[in-house]
């Protein structure tokens, strides 16, 4: 409620709407992995980031929808702003796909191909446009952090054992 009286407008909604999407994480991921690659700073080929990333934030999502659907709990603009949205995607609330996947990209890009520090506050602000657009509950985005750090630690154990197997490095 306090997001929505004292925070939440239509022109906040609709700017939050189009930056707090993975395509905009996709333009910060290729100029740095360039300047990575150009660099020489990459563990691994350049070629796989996206793709290896891509691939456990994939099934974390899939892993999140499934949840969405199981635990079917309305989000705040039907909850709360009493908005009704006609997306069936739109529907339910737990837990955040935008903070699970974001986490778990970012967790991936820094502790297994070196990426900054930095790219984790990604994560955060995913989770809290999410928040101020009113399409989650804080205990949704919290839940997705948690279930992306979850499905990123995982995708940083298999790339820590798989990735020097393939590409013979240490």
């Amino acid at each position: 409620m306090f997001i929505r009286e004292k925070i939440h407008s239509p022109s906040l909604n609709r700017i939050l709407s189009r930056i707090n999407r993975g395509e905009i994480m996709l333009v910060l991921i290729i100029p740095y992995l360039a300047y990575a690659a150009w660099k020489g700073s990459l563990p691994f080929p350049w070629w796989i980031v996206i793709p290896y990333a891509g691939l456990v934030a994939y099934a974390n999502d899939r892993f999140v929808l499934v949840l969405k659907k199981l635990i079917a709990r309305k989000r705040p603009l039907v909850t709360v702003a009493g908005k009704v949205d006609q997306n069936p995607d739109m529907k339910h609330s737990f837990p955040s796909a935008h903070a699970s996947n974001s986490m778990t990209a970012a967790l991936i890009l820094v502790f297994l191909f070196g990426f900054p520090e930095w790219f984790l506050v990604l994560s955060l602000l995913a989770g809290i446009g999410r928040l101020l657009s009113l399409h989650h509950f804080p205990s949704d985005v919290l839940g997705g952090w948690l279930i992306g750090t979850c499905f990123g630690s995982l995708g940083l154990f298999l790339g820590r054992w798989l990735l020097p197997f393939l590409f013979g490095t240490t």
